[in-house]
C-alpha cells in the first residue's frame, strides 16, 4: 500500500481525534476529505497538508498537518524544510489562487518541478482568465507559467473535466477525475418523506436547487423560478444550501405573488441536505458555461436519484449526452429549462427514468469509488 501526501489549499478543520468536527469549507476541501477517506478505507496511509489546520489535529486515522509556511516563502526554504526527502506520493489539489502569494506562487511550482519522485497534480482549475484588469492579466500570465511548471513536475496529470485538456500545455494525456458528490446518498426514505412534508407544505409538486448561490449561477436560476411557479400553481420551489436564504428572500421580494411558494432550508449538515434533495420531485441545476464533471452541486441530486434538469454550454462534456444523466437545455434559455421541468413534473414515468439514468451514470462515472479506482490504476 502507498503513503499519500495530499496537499490542498483548504480542508475541513477538525479537533484532534474527532473526524469532521469544525468548519466545513465546501468545494476542494470537502472533495479532498472524501478522497482521503476512500484511500484510507482501501488500506493506504494518508497525510493531508493544508493551511489553517491546527498542529496535532487529526481526522480519524487521516493524519492532518499544517502546510509549512516554506511553500509560500520560496523554493529554497521549502527544500530546507525537508520536503525534498518526503516518502510516498505527493498529490496536489491545484487551484491557482489557493497556493498563496496572491495566486502568483511561482517558487512553489518550481520547487515541485525539481523535487522528483511520484508527484501528481489534480487541476481543479487551470488559471485565471485574461480581462480588462492589468493586475488580472499579470495573474493570468503567471498562472499559465505555473500550470506549465506543474505539468512538467507531474508523473501523472489529472483534470476535473476533460475540457481542461484544451487549456493545459502538453496535457492531452491528462486523466479525468470527475468531482463526486460531497453530499451522501440518502438512506432513509421515511425521513425524506418527512422533509418533503415540511418543505412542500400543501404543494403537490416540489422543485429544488442545491448550491451556494454564487453570482453566475444565481443569474441563470433567477428567471427560471417565476416561470415554473407561474405556470404551475401546485408547485413550490426550495433553495437548498448556503446563502439559499438570501436568494429566496430576493425572489420573494421581486415576486410577492409567488412568495408563499418560495422556501429555503438554511444551513444544513450533509446528511440533512441529502434529505432535502430527496424530498424534491425535480432538481434544477443551471450553469452559464454548461454542466461539467467538476460541478459538485449537480452530483448531489444524481447520487440521490432525483431527476435533474441542467444546461449545455461551451464547457459541457460528451458524457452528459452519452449517459442521458440529466435533461439538458441550452444555457441561458430560461423558457426551455422551465419547459424541461414542466415535462418531468407532468410525466412521472419520464421522471423515474431520468432519476435512474442519473444514479447509474453517477455510480459508473462520477463517484468517489470510481475516482480512486482511476487514481490507483495510474500508479
Amino acid at each position: 500500500m502507498t503513503t499519500w501526501h495530499v496537499l490542498t489549499g483548504e480542508y475541513p478543520a477538525c479537533r484532534a481525534g474527532v473526524p469532521g468536527e469544525g468548519r466545513a469549507c465546501g468545494g476542494v476541501g470537502d472533495y479532498t476529505r472524501a478522497l482521503a477517506c476512500e484511500l484510507l478505507r482501501r488500506g493506504h496511509t494518508v497525510h493531508v497538508w493544508s493551511p489553517g489546520v491546527d498542529p496535532g489535529a487529526s481526522d480519524g486515522a487521516i493524519r492532518v498537518h499544517p502546510l509549512p509556511d516554506a511553500f509560500g516563502a520560496g523554493a529554497r526554504a521549502a527544500l530546507q524544510s525537508g520536503w525534498s526527502a518526503i516518502p510516498g506520493t505527493i498529490l496536489l489539489q491545484y487551484v491557482p489562487n489557493a497556493l498563496g502569494a496572491g495566486g502568483l506562487n511561482l517558487p512553489f511550482c518550481r520547487w515541485l518541478q525539481h523535487r522528483g519522485g511520484d508527484v501528481r497534480v489534480m487541476f481543479h482549475e487551470p488559471y485565471f482568465y485574461f480581462s480588462w484588469s492589468p493586475l488580472g492579466n499579470l495573474r493570468a500570465v503567471v498562472q499559465r507559467l505555473m500550470a506549465k511548471l506543474l505539468v512538467e513536475a507531474s508523473r501523472t496529470v489529472y483534470v476535473s473535466t476533460e475540457t481542461w485538456r484544451r487549456y493545459l500545455p502538453a496535457s492531452r494525456s491528462a486523466v479525468v477525475l470527475p468531482i463526486p458528490s460531497t453530499i451522501p446518498r440518502c438512506g432513509d426514505p421515511a425521513a425524506a418523506a418527512r422533509a418533503r412534508s415540511e418543505l412542500a407544505g400543501s404543494s403537490a409538486e416540489l422543485v429544488g436547487h442545491f448550491g451556494t448561490y454564487g453570482e453566475h449561477v444565481s443569474r441563470e436560476l433567477e428567471p427560471i423560478v417565476p416561470i415554473v411557479l407561474t405556470a404551475r400553481p401546485a408547485a413550490s420551489f426550495v433553495c437548498i444550501g448556503r446563502r439559499g436564504g438570501a436568494f429566496a428572500s430576493m425572489l420573494r421580494a421581486r415576486h410577492p405573488n409567488l412568495a408563499a411558494r418560495i422556501h429555503h432550508t438554511g444551513p444544513l449538515s450533509a446528511a440533512d441536505a441529502s434529505l432535502a434533495i430527496r424530498a424534491c420531485d425535480v432538481m434544477v441545476q443551471p450553469y452559464p458555461d454548461g454542466v461539467t464533471t467538476r460541478r459538485t452541486s449537480v452530483m448531489a441530486p444524481l447520487a440521490n436519484g432525483v431527476a435533474t434538469v441542467s444546461t449545455a454550454g461551451n464547457l459541457t462534456e460528451r458524457v452528459w449526452n452519452d449517459t442521458k444523466a440529466v435533461a439538458l437545455a441550452p444555457a441561458g434559455e430560461s423558457s426551455a429549462i422551465a419547459a424541461n421541468i414542466g415535462q418531468l413534473l407532468d410525466e412521472p414515468a419520464a421522471r423515474v427514468a431520468l432519476s435512474v439514468a442519473g444514479r447509474r451514470a453517477y455510480d459508473a462515472y462520477f463517484s468517489i469509488e470510481r475516482s480512486v479506482d482511476t487514481l490507483l490504476a495510474s500508479q
